[in-house]
């Protein structure tokens, strides 16, 4: 196995796919809708032509959302599980394995149960961690059923802390839906991990996390606190505005965020395709 100075690799990040098999996304906030299925399949087509191709896809959260159609009530796992098999189908066009997220808009139930993911029991939290040539990759679920906003519990806190206490020696980057930290738009820091300085502490006490990445926010931006450096990606679809306060619903372009990692060094970039753009 290389070292962590010798490992090359490539790995993409889709975020917020909002998948709703038969429908199509009407924001509250703008008056278009926006055919998410159809978003996701250019995404895909677009990570399929990158040279190199990535080794992996990380599907940040909010990967099937039919309860934005029927906001009205609660959706069951039932209802849920024909947007997941349709998310299923679209993505074995990936030149690369996948790993998921739980986001706000996921019922964890049909999430298990069409993605095959063997959980402890059937709305268990989905949380792990697996490592890539040199690099350790640590997957959070900040969902708390029901809210907008994130939480992470004592539970999974305890987890992370003995999962990074045993791979002290490994470059690590962490995944969660949620953004832990403000990004200076009120109608979106609203809904952050509730509990993300306690996250923070967590990931501050082992230096060798320096990058958190994150979806739920449908933009991008970068933001610095010591030595860590939390990103988020934008959506693969409906993208939200970065200058209105009271929150604005954009139709697109879908975008996704490349990372190339060389050694302890990250670089990335977001891709955004728009509708008149003959290639990347």
């Amino acid at each position: 196995m290389a070292s962590a100075g010798e490992s090359r690799f490539r790995f993409v990040h889709l975020t917020d796919t909002h998948i709703m098999a038969g429908a199509r996304w009407r924001p509250r906030s703008a008056d278009f809708e926006f055919d998410t299925e159809a978003s996701l399949r250019r995404v895909v087509d677009a990570v399929r032509s990158l040279d190199p191709a990535p080794e992996f896809a990380v599907l940040g959260g909010d990967l099937a959302s039919p309860d934005l159609v029927d906001r009205d009530r609660s959706l069951t796992p039932e209802e849920y599980e024909p947007s997941y098999r349709l998310l299923r189908e679209i993505l074995t066009g990936l030149p690369c394995p996948a790993h998921f997220l739980v986001g706000n808009h996921d019922n964890r139930v049909a999430f298990h149960r069409v993605l095959n993911t063997a959980p402890a029991s059937p709305d268990a939290p989905h949380y792990y961690s697996f490592d890539h040539h040199a690099h350790h990759f640590v997957v959070l679920d900040s969902q708390e059923p029901g809210q907008a906003g994130g939480l992470l519990d004592a539970a999974q806190l305890g987890w992370l802390r003995r999962d990074l206490g045993a791979h002290r020696d490994r470059p690590t980057i962490v995944f969660v839906h949620h953004h832990p930290w403000a990004l200076g738009l009120q109608w979106i820091d609203t809904m952050m991990v509730k509990n993300g300085e306690e996250l923070t502490a967590a990931l501050d006490e082992h230096p060798q996390v320096r990058w958190v990445i994150c979806g739920h926010v449908h933009l991008d931006q970068a933001i610095q606190r010591g030595g860590l450096t939390v990103l988020t990606t934008p959506s693969t679809c409906v993208q939200l505005s970065k200058t209105s306060q009271a929150g604005k619903a954009l139709p697109g372009p879908p975008a996704f965020r490349v990372v190339d990692v060389s050694g302890a060094r990250l670089s990335t970039r977001v891709l955004h395709l728009h509708p008149d753009a003959a290639a990347l």
